[in-house]
């Protein structure tokens, strides 16, 4: 850590310091049972929450609300995951940046989306979400190597989401979208893409200075310098549209 340079984000940093965790442990998975539980768990939800979609007054703001209460299951900001908990927490709260009628309204103007994902188990949370949208050309980008406990293309494909997207991974194995670490073909696919849809705070992180780009963040505010970042508390839950 004395030697990594702080002009990076956090995600930039996280990556060095898994992959020398990996190689320390020669694990090239070391968060595998983890991922498996709560990918296990996300399953066994995945039929009541439907529910919870369907009846509710306002389907899509519903599936926008479940799609960021799974972003809780981060093992790289908590140990402490209250998956029922957070689901009603996080439904009953208000958005501290709500611009889900905006996103609704590109959602159905974009020809193409791409969906960026981020946990293992958060990925059938992005399936309930993405199962709202009009019949369209949607990307779901994983990450290219296991770290900490993002998803892969193992995780997006047992939860179905090939079913409704096109699974692609981004050649990287940081904690985030870091765009000149990405593979060319994830990077021709975001550069075609009219929508993009970033999924947690390490996604935020990397891409919240991406110019001339239509990108929505949606996530929990994990950590008081994205809450200042963000103007707003940690525990919030925005759904983000910047103005760069």
């Amino acid at each position: 850590m004395s030697e990594v340079s702080y002009n990076h984000s956090p995600p930039h940093i996280a990556a060095h310091v898994y992959r020398l965790i990996r190689q320390t442990l020669n694990n090239p998975d070391p968060y595998k049972k983890v991922k498996i539980e709560y990918n296990q768990k996300a399953k066994r939800l995945y039929p009541s929450l439907k529910k919870k979609v369907k009846s509710s007054k306002d389907k899509f703001r519903t599936a926008v609300k479940l799609a960021i209460a799974g972003n809780v299951i981060d093992f790289g900001s908590s140990q402490n995951i209250q998956l029922d908990k957070t689901i009603k927490q996080v439904l009953n709260k208000k958005l501290a940046i709500d611009d889900v009628t905006r996103l609704k309204k590109e959602v159905k103007k974009a020809l193409n989306i791409l969906y960026l994902g981020d946990n293992a188990g958060e990925t059938f949370f992005d399936r309930i979400l993405i199962e709202e949208f009009p019949k369209k050309e949607i990307y779901y980008a994983v990450r290219g190597t296991p770290v900490i406990n993002d998803a892969t293309k193992e995780d997006a494909y047992f939860a179905g989401l090939d079913k409704i997207s096109q699974i692609i991974s981004n050649g990287s194995d940081a904690p985030g979208t870091i765009l000149d670490e990405c593979s060319k073909e994830f990077r021709s696919i975001f550069k075609k893409a009219d929508l993009v849809i970033a999924k947690g705070q390490g996604n935020y992180e990397t891409l919240n200075e991406v110019k001339d780009k239509n990108i929505f963040f949606l996530f929990m505010v994990k950590c008081p310098v994205i809450a200042h970042d963000a103007k707003c508390c940690v525990g919030d839950n925005v759904v983000w549209k910047l103005k760069l």
